[in-house]
């Protein structure tokens, strides 16, 4: 009994002290999953290189513009593509483009465009999650 008495002293002082007593109510956890699908990310880069016959500024400048455009088509196709896949809802989250020219070592100067798009987006109920 006086065994039972010194480690039952501790934990009941133990469970006090983290605002639990033996006969509290059940509540939820912070730690607890919220109920219903769980939002996933999903990220898409999209990738493209064009010659450049123009090197005047402004040739440069739309060539730029148009890679920019191109990106901004792609991610916004790329829920609909989520949509018909593997997602319930789908939201853009962020955008990021890179344009650069090459003109090292090349008999003609390439544009790169490189863009990372990145998604939120809920499961159908049929998709499977990862695990």
């Amino acid at each position: 009994m006086k065994r039972f008495a010194l480690l039952g002293l501790p934990l009941l002082a133990l469970l006090f002290a983290l605002g639990l007593s033996p006969r509290a109510e059940s509540r939820a956890s912070i730690l607890a999953l919220p109920h219903g699908p769980q939002p996933v990310k999903v990220s898409v880069g999209f990738n493209t290189q064009t010659a450049l016959t123009d090197l005047s500024p402004e040739a440069l400048a739309a060539a730029q513009k148009s890679g920019r455009e191109y990106v901004y088509r792609m991610g916004a196709e790329e829920c609909a593509l989520l949509k018909a896949t593997i997602a319930e809802t789908c939201r853009l989250t962020s955008l990021n483009i890179n344009t650069q020219i090459q003109q090292q070592n090349r008999p003609q100067p390439l544009l790169y465009i490189n863009g990372n798009a990145t998604f939120t987006i809920s499961l159908k109920g049929d998709a499977p999650a990862a695990q």
